[in-house]
């Protein structure tokens, strides 16, 4: 077991001039200032460190005139949330005003207070591992409420009554898919009876922040576990009511093999692995054009991704089913180079569906298309067709 302030004094190394300036100005006018969440979290979890977001008790106006008075550049971002944003060279942070949260409607945005407790700005945390903070004036990571332990025991809980928290904002669930996904975890007990309770009843503050978290989950490369979770527990039927999700799958095991395939394509792209996972999750006699264009509008996605989300469709809907080389060569040039290879290996995934084995054809399938690509990227003719 790692002695947390030998991990404080390690996570110290990673501070940048800037936020140690931002850090010390706020110190230096009495306030309280904490880096919580998730650089502690992922420092803990052997993740690299992307993101520090710092706690105070230092209200939006006071951080933006103590910090412009050290030329720190900030920007107000949270609304009502007491978020700013501050600037430094290269360097950009969060700095969030102790809060506390009071839902009136489960679903709805809850009501806001500028708290001058750090305790109370804890408790309103979702996981007991974005509950870690590191305190910079002491070199020291400090946990209140087990996050570390979950971390260690590799398991995820909550903070709080987990049928509450959860009804309370639903992105929460998403989060939690991202969480278990990203760091191997297993949610505790009380969490997955909490799940399955909330279901497709699942309720959410907007569209546009269904977007940003959904995104965020599908940006780790394994969301198998986590997928599996907003499947089988009826989230993505919450998310997407009008979507033909197939009822269920027989064979567990080997749907499991199919969202591991799926995960191992590395497709990076957000829409291109939505549209992969919603297509393994469907009913595809019931599928058709005008359930992604209620994607789009289930996601408040811009016209361009709700252009390239229906392209996606159109192009695996016409996939060639023969290997006839005219055929291949005018569907890759009108599935686009940055599209056809994506929706190849989706469409061989799709077959498996219904089939014991790999689709015999697909190794020349790809091979063939990824030909074509090459051949249109450096702008070389496309080997015409046999006759």
């Amino acid at each position: 077991m790692y002695d947390l302030k030998q991990k404080g004094e390690e996570f110290s190394t990673l501070l940048v001039p800037a936020l140690v300036k931002i850090i010390r100005t706020l110190q230096l006018h009495g306030k309280e200032v904490f880096i919580i969440g998730g650089a502690v979290r992922d420092f803990l979890c052997g993740h690299q460190v992307k993101d520090f977001d710092v706690a105070t008790n230092a209200v939006p106006e006071q951080i933006i005139k103590w910090l412009s008075e050290v030329n720190i550049k900030t920007k107000p971002i949270g609304g009502k949330y007491g978020t700013v944003l501050a600037i430094k060279g290269k360097n950009a942070f969060d700095i969030s005003t102790y809060r506390k949260e009071t839902f009136i409607t489960y679903g709805q945005p809850p009501k806001i207070t500028f708290v001058d407790s750090l305790d109370d700005d804890l408790i309103r945390r979702d996981f007991r591992i974005n509950s870690i903070l590191y305190d910079p004036e002491k070199s020291e990571i400090i946990d209140k409420y087990g996050g570390w332990a979950d971390i260690q025991n590799q398991s995820i809980s909550m903070i709080g009554d987990p049928n509450i928290r959860l009804k309370e904002d639903g992105l929460r669930v998403i989060r939690l898919a991202r969480f278990m996904s990203k760091f191997n975890l297993n949610p505790e007990p009380e969490i997955l009876d909490a799940v399955r309770l909330v279901g497709d009843s699942v309720k959410f503050r907007s569209t546009k922040v269904i977007q940003i978290e959904l995104f965020k989950f599908l940006r780790v490369k394994d969301f198998q576990k986590g997928l599996m979770l907003l499947f089988e527990n009826k989230i993505l039927h919450g998310i997407f009511p009008h979507y033909p999700f197939q009822l269920a799958f027989e064979d567990h095991k080997h749907f499991s093999f199919l969202i591991n395939n799926f995960c191992s394509l590395l497709i990076s792209d957000e829409l291109a692995r939505l549209f992969g996972a919603l297509l393994l999750f469907s009913d595809e006699a019931q599928l058709n054009e005008s359930h992604f264009e209620r994607i789009g509008e289930n996601l408040a996605l811009s016209n361009r991704q709700q252009q390239l989300l229906q392209r996606l469709y159109v192009s695996w809907k016409n996939f060639p089913r023969n290997k006839d080389r005219n055929e291949i060569k005018r569907w890759v040039r009108a599935t686009g180079i940055n599209t056809s290879e994506i929706v190849a290996k989706i469409f061989f995934l799709s077959l498996l569906k219904v089939e014991d084995a790999v689709h015999d054809q697909e190794e020349e399938y790809l091979k063939t298309i990824q030909e074509m690509v090459s051949n249109l990227k450096t702008g070389k003719k496309i080997i015409p067709a046999e006759d």
